[in-house]
């Protein structure tokens, strides 16, 4: 789609990035001397004042580069809470789902908590992206509050847990806008070697939100009720939509679409090709989850979703080499940097999400913890994806490289799965709490540094789309991590406990016991606690090998990465 070309604006052809393509009115410059892949500066500059020599013509560059700083962070300021909101949520949900799961007297489902939240996201995760584009950032990102606002409502009242888990894929729709949308909205109005800066920032938001979330809603639980760990969450949320409506203002880049019809902005959305896509997410999801744990791998239920996800997968293929805008570009996954960074991202939140699901219950079998308790024992990790994002972000900006980062947080990871698996036995207090922050650290680091090399790897008007498709695959990958976590704890838990209680006087009601109540585990004593702790232990090392897995093959991807480099600022 062409956009109409202002006066006074230069104009980068693609194809060439030396080559400007000048109005009448547009004074002439000096052509920069690096490709515009890598841009991201203003170009909008009034005729009227640009001086005539380089160095004016040079501090005029940099006049307009602060007024667009100024600018995205009054964008970004607005969109903070949002942020907050949807990460205090997800800790909040990791530290409690035990307790709300068990309280319905359903262990064994608390895990779909989590799951159903993620396998929303991943079915609406791509549509964000083309329907920013057709009908604007702002339009979509208050949808996302308001379907979040609704879901935690929902969630608070739900009267049984299924209902509880329908409301979370609610929530689930609507966090995956107010996550990519942020993302989407800095690329649009800030330099490209300012983009990992600005992600840290939100990661600073995410980070505090998820710190306090799990702490928060403990307290909440305990004094209250699981109900109100969720209805807390509304009135920020209706804040955040307020403050979105009244005071978020971005420029429109579709131009032709900001004067098209209703009619018109419908019949460009792909609503075939979204079905098809969601269908297969979805379904492809559930194999992960429900396969080798809930449902045997020969079960028919396991064999009608595979063939629902090939079906669906190759009419998706079809639908997207013939429409005209699809809601996913294929030709994405052919571009090496796209689909690199894609795999990266997804193996890390696999290595980080399948620890920090397990860390709560760990606590919470072994040290007795209460929730408030074992969801602070998140916050090392926390605090280590904020510093590792900020440490990227500022190495990125100033070195102009983003592979290191990508590089050291595999390593970072493997080495903090080790020492988990060898430092935690059991006996863990407060110091060894700790031992999570590398795992957090690398997180961070990744998060920053794999988003630039993709921002940097394609067109900026497939930023939007392949930006959805990167938080498309991590909630693919959250999801993969949640079932192959909870598949490995659960798995190695009920072996080890039927090879421990067999013989023992009692020993299947206590196993039932064990694995459909923690509190039930808090509440013993003597020997029958002295045999069950190992079993938990064992089980949380079987996550640890999951991760071990994960970021191993992570970092064959990274190593084999494309390096690049953007601009320094000046």
């Amino acid at each position: 789609m062409t956009e109409a070309v202002l006066p006074g604006t230069v104009v980068y052809d693609d194809d060439d990035p030396f080559e400007e393509t000048l109005d009448e009115h547009t004074a002439l410059l000096t052509k920069p001397d690096y490709p515009s892949l890598y841009r991201r500066l203003s170009r909008r500059s009034d005729a009227d004042f640009l001086p005539q020599d380089d160095d004016d013509v040079e501090h005029v560059r940099r006049e307009s580069l602060g007024g667009v700083r100024k600018s995205a962070w009054g964008s970004l300021s607005v969109l903070l809470l949002g942020v907050f909101v949807a990460n205090a949520d997800a800790s909040l949900v990791l530290a409690t789902y035990g307790r709300v799961s068990s309280e319905f007297h359903d262990l064994d489902s608390g895990s779909w908590l989590v799951s159903a939240y993620v396998l929303a996201q991943c079915a609406v995760q791509p549509l964000y992206g083309k329907l920013s584009d057709i009908y604007g950032r702002k339009p979509a990102i208050i949808v996302a509050y308001v379907l979040f606002a609704i879901g935690t409502a929902g969630a608070g009242l739900g009267r049984s847990l299924w209902e509880v888990i329908m409301w979370r894929a609610v929530q689930g729709a609507g966090g995956a806008g107010m996550a990519s949308m942020v993302s989407i909205i800095i690329t649009d109005i800030v330099p490209m070697q300012e983009v990992a800066v600005m992600r840290s920032y939100v990661n600073i938001s995410a980070t505090t939100g998820r710190s306090c979330g799990g702490v928060l809603g403990g307290v909440l639980t305990q004094a209250f009720g699981w109900r109100w760990a969720f209805l807390a969450q509304v009135p920020p949320t209706l804040i955040a939509i307020a403050m979105v409506t009244w005071t978020l203002h971005i420029p429109i880049r579709d131009t032709e679409a900001a004067h098209q019809s209703t009619w018109v902005k419908l019949r460009r959305i792909d609503f075939a090709g979204a079905f098809f896509l969601s269908t297969t997410i979805v379904t492809a999801c559930l194999i992960l989850d429900l396969g080798g744990d809930k449902l045997a791998w020969s079960s028919k239920w396991i064999y009608l979703l595979a063939g629902t996800t090939a079906v669906s997968a190759i009419a998706f293929t079809v639908s997207a080499l013939y429409v005209h805008e699809p809601i996913f570009l294929l030709r994405l996954l052919r571009n090496y940097a796209v689909v690199v960074n894609y795999a990266i991202l997804t193996l890390l939140i696999m290595t980080q999400m399948s620890l920090m699901l397990s860390v709560p219950l760990y606590f919470q079998t072994t040290t007795n913890a209460s929730t408030g308790q074992a969801g602070a024992y998140l916050i090392p990790a926390f605090v280590g994806n904020t510093l590792g994002g900020l440490i990227a972000g500022y190495s990125i900006k100033y070195t102009g490289r983003f592979k290191p980062s990508t590089v050291a947080g595999p390593i970072i990871s493997l080495l903090c799965m080790v020492l988990l698996l060898f430092t935690w036995q059991g006996h863990t207090f407060t110091a060894g709490s700790l031992a999570i922050f590398p795992g957090g650290f690398a997180n961070g680091m990744v998060a920053s540094s794999s988003f630039v090399g993709l921002a940097a790897g394609v067109d900026e008007d497939d930023v939007a789309v392949a930006a959805s498709g990167m938080y498309m695959f991590s909630n693919i990958g959250a999801i993969a991590a949640v079932s192959g976590g909870s598949a490995a704890f659960q798995t190695t838990l009920r072996s080890t406990l039927r090879s421990t209680f067999d013989g023992v006087q009692g020993g299947e009601e206590i196993i039932r016991q064990a694995l459909k109540d923690i509190s039930y585990v808090q509440h013993t004593t003597g020997r029958i606690r002295k045999l069950l702790i190992p079993c938990y232990v064992a089980a949380f090392h079987s996550v640890n090998f999951f991760s071990i897995v994960c970021a191993s093959i992570a970092l064959i991807f990274a190593t084999f990465s494309k390096g690049g480099k953007i601009p320094k600022p000046e």
